[in-house]
């Protein structure tokens, strides 16, 4: 005779009220293409190591072979939150070039500079992609790579 498992999970596990940090992203990656009328497509790459979870966020130019460039790389424990910033969008550097600062100082690099504990919740999340979206180094990025998909 064969005994019925007992359920010891509950009903509700909270997971349908959870809007994690790589839905954000893919949102957000999917608006670059609207934005730029096809030019650019946005796409997040997810990995995981030490049981963290690790999005890149990556511009791709189909009119360039599918060029890739990735714009920035954050990670998160299972938990979610905070997120960590691990690469911000920076102007490549060339030997003609002055190196340029960002002069964006409330960055998450610099709140972990500063001993902070990263990116606390959804709301300091979208706060920092809004920052990062409206960045000079990101914007000259999104006008230089759509100028060479548009062939200018």
């Amino acid at each position: 005779m064969t005994e019925k498992t007992e359920d010891l999970w509950p009903s509700d596990l909270g997971i349908a009220s959870i809007v994690t940090p790589a839905a954000i992203l893919r949102a957000q990656a999917a608006l670059l293409g609207e934005k730029t009328k096809g030019l650019l497509e946005g796409t997040i790459e997810t990995s995981s190591a030490n049981n963290d979870i690790y999005h890149r966020f990556v511009i791709k130019v189909p009119a360039l072979g599918n060029y890739r460039y990735m714009l920035f790389k954050v990670h998160h424990p299972a938990t979610l939150y905070p997120v960590f910033v691990d690469q911000e969008p920076t102007i490549p550097r060339s030997p003609f070039m002055p190196d340029f600062v960002m002069p964006d100082l409330t960055s998450a690099l610099a709140a972990r500079a500063l001993g902070l504990d990263g990116l606390v919740n959804e709301d300091a999340l979208k706060a920092w992609l809004r920052r990062t979206f409206a960045s000079e180094a990101t914007k000259l990025i999104i006008a230089n790579l759509c100028a060479q998909a548009s062939g200018q």
